[in-house]
């Protein structure tokens, strides 16, 4: 297929409403960039027809830049550096093959995107159009005015490459509706989003990937955008699900003067493979999506920096027993929990150091203190000596300790140890 570009002229515009006109032209095209202080450029190719053609694409453009209030060239050809010259010197604004070289040829040398030195240099030698400049030998040239010439006469006429690099990368899938009358519900925009949300995740179904973070760009008729987007904790392409985590996110759109156009975009995607499920699976698999679907919208409400998950490691030490993995992360696999290993419902970190009485020096703990409040201990079980880990050089600031489970005469349960320096610390509660 052949390249086509776009190339928009607002003499005079201001940087941070260029760079807002730049998010307006992704509705005609994922790849575009600022061109320039004044100019933009998109990369067109196979989105014209969603528009009608190129003829009509560059009429909506021109239209909706007039109905904005402002002064704009615009202009379609094969190459980035001819649609340039176009949209600044040219008489016709979409050109194709060898009519674009008859344009360029009547233009003036300023339309090779010179230095203006050299332009200058041009034009007193009497080379005041493109063609008369293609009639000089290209070795005078070079050693006249260097390699900027004739890298700019190359680019011009598709005799080295002319790139284009996006503002922003390309999502990997997209789906856009335009509407023929503005839209100012959200009963409306639910509508289309739900259209929209069908056709991408078919294909995302037929490339077997789902999709972590999608976002919808909604146009309004005044060039301004409104976008919502949505994560999610592992890959999905389930309309249904995607479409309830949506719903929060409409509310928040401003429709004002109404949207036009609306584009979806998947940002992130990952592999996920179509799985067989047998008659005992299918249960326990609608309750693993219904616990996803619950994380997902947990994310969506506290961030997903604030939902976590918990992995069991294997180490005796309670600090080092369980880890917070982020629930965006692919989940990790937990060691088996031993069942003899009795730990507490709620740890305190770091431990709490309290006064214990004993009945001999190093022996079993009778009674103990919490904030001067003196609990007599009627039930005991332990000791359990942990010490850290060889691999962990010593890292407990501990050393070695004795656990102990016990019961005062409340019926509070507790967890405490004592440290190779016999200070006993309160660690945890049972319940």
């Amino acid at each position: 297929m052949a390249r086509c570009y776009l190339s928009i002229y607002c003499p005079g515009i201001e940087s941070n409403r260029l760079l807002r006109l730049v998010e307006w032209c992704e509705r005609y095209s994922p790849l575009v960039a600022p061109d320039g202080p004044d100019g933009i450029l998109a990369d067109i190719t196979g989105c014209a027809h969603l528009f009608g053609g190129e003829g009509p694409l560059l009429l909506d453009v021109r239209r909706r830049l007039h109905r904005m209030g402002m002064e704009s060239y615009a202009a379609i050809a094969d190459a980035p550096s001819i649609a340039w010259a176009l949209a600044r010197f040219g008489k016709r604004f979409l050109v194709h093959g060898e009519a674009a070289v008859a344009e360029l040829d009547r233009m003036p040398v300023e339309a090779l995107r010179l230095p203006l030195e050299i332009a200058e240099e041009l034009r007193r030698l009497g080379l005041s159009t493109i063609a008369s400049v293609r009639k000089m030998a290209r070795s005078s040239l070079a050693a006249r005015f260097g390699s900027t010439l004739i890298w700019r006469l190359d680019r011009l006429f598709q005799q080295a490459e002319d790139p284009l690099t996006p503002w922003r990368p390309p999502a990997p899938y997209r789906a856009s509706r335009i509407s023929g009358e503005p839209v100012s519900s959200l009963r409306d925009v639910a509508y289309i989003l739900h259209e929209l949300l069908r056709e991408v995740c078919a294909r995302l179904e037929r490339n077997h990937v789902g999709s972590r973070h999608i976002e919808l760009a909604c146009y309004r008729l005044d060039g301004s955008v409104d976008r919502c987007s949505v994560r999610t904790s592992k890959p999905s392409r389930s309309v249904s699900h995607l479409m309830r985590l949506f719903q929060e996110r409409l509310e928040g759109l401003r429709s004002d003067f109404g949207f036009e156009t609306f584009v979806l975009s998947v940002l992130e995607t990952e592999a996920l493979a179509p799985e067989q499920l047998t008659f005992l699976q299918a249960e326990s698999a609608a309750e693993e999506e219904s616990f996803d679907a619950l994380v997902d919208r947990l994310g969506l409400k506290l961030g997903f920096d604030c939902v976590n998950r918990i992995r069991i490691r294997e180490s005796y030490l309670p600090e080092y027993a369980v880890e917070w993995r982020p629930a965006t992360e692919p989940e990790a696999e937990s060691a088996s929990w031993p069942a003899y290993r009795l730990r507490p419902i709620r740890l305190l970190d770091p431990p709490l150091r309290i006064p214990v009485s004993t009945r001999v020096p190093g022996g079993m703990p009778v009674q103990f203190f919490i904030g001067g409040q003196r609990r007599r201990i009627v039930r005991l079980e332990g000791p359990e000596r942990l010490a850290a880990e060889w691999w962990r050089g010593g890292e407990s600031r501990w050393g070695e300790r004795d656990y102990f489970r016990i019961e005062d005469e409340q019926g509070s349960r507790f967890w405490i140890f004592r440290d190779s320096s016999e200070h006993w610390y309160l660690h945890g509660h049972f319940a």
